[in-house]
């Protein structure tokens, strides 16, 4: 039999023979969420003064938290009929979740949201980054002190006076109760009146947190999926926005010659020398400038900062657009449910043989179920690899692997062609302390830059100029082959070099450490990464871009043209939307300078429709294709 400590007896037996008065226990027992709302959003914010701003400037917003928390505690409390587990839980929650918040912000400069809960299968991924943060001393006293709390409570032991059946039948209304109170609609709507909470898509994702605090703001995004759809979506509609861009049937596709097509996603791979006033000793690109000096080229401008790169990877396979989406969104795990349209599909339904390949788990961002639903005939992860696996010192397979791997694959025997997608992950952060010194092949020096800050630009020159070499072999092996191919090689996203925008802000790259301060000029720099297309026959097609910044979803099309292969709705809608505005994020309220607000407006609203009929809605713009996937 179980015995308590005797330490811990004589403290029950204080607790017991103290005979504190009800009242302090009951306060105490009702206290405990108010005391986790106040830790939980101060915890987010790391600042007194964002959380003085909540309590007497967004009231109702620190209102709706405290709400929330007292639902999730009185559940608990009705399930268990004492309060100190549901306590012991709701510390749990209530202090980690804010404090991935924190990290995430911190690492990522991006919120947690309650879509990213679905990469808790993979949360042994993410162990590389626990020995890169460190934690503020406030929050290490503010554990203390929940901790305490709770072991009063749990010694104390106040009464729950509601017993038996009336308790378990309170546990399913409170779950209801609670459940709508944050998804449903018409409750939603009322937000504004009630708590001064105004949510639209227009509604910036900082805004919501900093000013509404992590709780709340966190809570907002488990219904932003009702206002995805078009109010005045329908198949008529869609057939009225989009008849003009159903390619003709009489279209001759005799002279397409089916080359393999291979789109490689360079994780993190960023042109280092934009820096100001830093030097290397060797260019880190050498072989993508070569390759780029001779083939089209040129710079996207990405859909996301530092992580997130399952956004620009579904943009580019599908030509949808993840500015219609809530910030912060990850498509796969959110809205891929079904077969849907994507270029993997449309080459599937040319022959082609289609595959895609990661050096990294397949399960991350669910893309071992995503992958099959695009159109994919196989997805290969890590372990699924022909090519030997190559490492160093670094945490990740190489980049050698892959392009070893891609050749692999491009000398297996083909009915008609290859669309291959490529993935890779050694460039992947963080830098702070991921290779031996002694892999370390340039050295990068600047008076500005702190010791740190070099550190991290020389692992990050590792790991790019090994994605570069990678790019030489995938270019040199192509362009001696018969068999026409293609190669789209681009970067998702640029890299988190350090906290709060370092070393782009202590090189003077750009001038402040909030994104909402940015000119135009240095969202460009923070948010393009390189691109080039080359293939090793005549297309007899000019490459429209040339020289021009474009948006993810752009690229797919822009190929598609360059090689001539048969036209379909989302091509000639996305070359459309090239030649009226190539650059338009929602995300950044980024756009081309030459393209009026009408066009924009209008192209945003296509593209919105587009993507929901593809990703949520009815699928009617495969019907009018005659696309049955």
């Amino acid at each position: 039999m179980h015995t308590m400590h005797p330490l811990g007896r004589r403290i029950a037996l204080f607790f017991h023979s103290a005979r504190l008065p009800r009242c302090i226990l009951w306060i105490a027992a009702l206290g405990f969420p108010l005391y986790m709302t106040v830790v939980a959003n101060y915890i987010s914010f790391s600042s007194v003064a964002m959380l003085s701003d909540l309590l007497t400037q967004q009231t109702g917003a620190f209102l709706f938290g405290l709400l929330l928390v007292y639902g999730v505690y009185f559940l608990l409390v009705f399930c268990f009929g004492r309060f100190a587990a549901p306590a012991g839980i709701c510390g749990i929650l209530f202090f980690l979740l804010p404090l991935i918040d924190y990290f995430k912000s911190m690492i990522l400069q991006d919120h947690f949201y309650p879509w990213d809960l679905t990469l808790a299968q993979n949360a042994g991924s993410f162990t590389e980054f626990l020995g890169a943060i460190s934690f503020p001393w406030q929050f290490l006293l503010l554990m203390a002190c929940t901790a305490l709390y709770w072991l009063f409570l749990l010694l104390a032991k106040p009464v729950f006076p509601i017993r038996g059946k009336k308790r378990f039948f309170g546990v399913p209304i409170l779950a209801v109760l609670l459940v709508t109170f944050v998804t449903n609609t018409t409750i939603r709507n009322q937000y504004e009146n009630w708590f001064g909470i105004v949510i639209n898509e227009e509604t910036d994702q900082n805004y919501i947190y900093d000013h509404y605090g992590f709780l709340t703001g966190f809570t907002l995004n488990f219904g932003s999926v009702d206002t995805l759809m078009p109010q005045d979506y329908s198949q008529s509609t869609m057939e009225k926005l989009f008849s003009a861009y159903v390619p003709a049937k009489t279209q001759q596709t005799e002279d397409f010659v089916s080359p393999d097509v291979i789109v490689v996603l360079s994780e993190a791979f960023w042109d280092p020398t934009k820096l100001n006033g830093v030097t290397f000793s060797e260019d880190p690109l050498r072989h993508y400038r070569a390759i780029a000096a001779e083939h089209p080229s040129g710079e996207m401008v990405s859909c996301t900062f530092g992580g997130g790169t399952v956004r620009p990877e579904f943009e580019i396979l599908t030509g949808m657009s993840t500015s219609t989406l809530p910030t912060g969104n990850m498509p796969y795990q959110q809205y891929l449910k079904e077969k849907t349209f994507s270029y993997a599909q449309l080459f599937r339904s040319l022959g082609y043989d289609t595959l895609g390949i990661h050096t990294y788990q397949k399960t991350f961002y669910e893309r071992d179920r995503a992958y099959p639903l695009m159109g994919f005939m196989d997805f290969l992860g890590e372990y699924d690899m022909h090519a030997e696996l190559h490492w160093n010192s670094g945490p990740y397979i190489t980049d050698e692997t892959i392009a070893e791997e891609i050749i692999y694959q491009l000398e297996q025997p083909r009915e008609t062609g290859l669309f291959l997608t490529a993935i890779t992950m050694e460039n992947h952060s963080l830098y702070s302390d991921k290779y031996d010194p002694s892999d370390w092949d340039i050295q990068v020096s600047s008076d500005a830059l702190s010791e740190q800050e070099i550190i991290s630009l020389q692992n990050y020159c590792k790991g790019v100029s090994d994605s570069d070499a990678a790019l030489g072999t995938l270019y040199e092996y192509i362009m001696q082959r018969e068999k026409p191919t293609v190669l789209l090689w681009y970067g998702d996203h640029l890299p988190t070099l350090g906290d709060h925008f370092a070393p782009y802000t202590s090189t003077g790259t750009i001038s402040a450490d909030q994104a909402s301060e940015w000119t135009d000029a240095e969202k460009y720099t923070m948010f393009s990464t390189p691109y080039v297309l080359f293939a090793n026959y005549d297309t007899d097609n000019p490459y429209r871009a040339e020289g021009q910044s474009v948006s993810p979803y752009l690229l797919p099309a822009l190929l598609c043209d360059y090689i001539g292969a048969p036209a379909c709705l989302q091509t000639n809608f996305l070359l459309d939307v090239y030649e009226t505005c190539p650059v338009m994020s929602r995300y950044y309220q980024l756009y081309s300078p030459d393209c009026s607000v009408e066009d924009r407006e209008r192209l945003q609203m296509l593209h919105r429709y587009l993507t929901y009929d593809e990703l949520i809605g009815e699928k009617y713009l495969d019907q009018m294709q005659g696309f049955s996937f």
